[in-house]
């Protein structure tokens, strides 16, 4: 009877504490601002929708971040959608950009259709760097800027770096 009443208390603890206490939306919302990140903990992310979508470059700061550059669009509540070849290793679509009537996001996009190119400027430094590694593979260190713009078809990706300076800074 008492090993009964031992396996149900471990099983209910394990229920609750599966049990989040807060919504993870709520905890994310908090630690997100609007402009790249000027000093203090944090991490900024840049989206520039380039020249044809008539969208503002949208900046955004992620206070305590700790994780890949990949995990960056959660943390500041971008929708990101990868290809279905590639759902976590190539940037199709960012925040509804371009549209699924342009880029289904089923094969990886072709230089015609346009594509994302991702940008860099690490901690301190002042200027964009055309990244060698994928977002999944990045961990952007606080004072980084992480930056995306769309590459309009027939564009060069190293001449279309993001519309706004990054804003990096050092940690202590």
């Amino acid at each position: 009877m008492v090993l009964i009443a031992l396996v149900v208390f471990v099983a209910i603890g394990g229920f609750i504490s599966t049990i989040p206490s807060e919504p993870k939306a709520t905890l994310l919302a908090e630690s997100v601002r609007s402009g790249q990140c000027e000093s203090g903990a944090g991490v900024s992310l840049v989206i520039d929708f380039g020249t044809s979508s008539n969208r503002e470059v949208k900046e955004l700061c992620v206070t305590e971040f700790e994780s890949t550059g990949w995990d960056l669009f959660a943390a500041a509540a971008v929708s990101a959608q990868g290809t279905s070849e590639y759902p976590t290793g190539f940037v199709c679509r960012l925040d509804g950009w371009p549209t699924a009537e342009v880029q289904p996001c089923t094969k990886t996009p072709t230089a015609a259709q346009g594509s994302w190119a991702y940008f860099i400027a690490d901690a301190g430094s002042q200027e964009w760097q055309y990244s060698g590694a994928g977002a999944a593979m990045r961990k952007p260190q606080c004072g980084a800027v992480d930056a995306w713009r769309f590459v309009e078809p027939g564009e060069n990706v190293l001449q279309s770096m993001p519309r706004v300076e990054p804003s990096s800074f050092v940690c202590n």
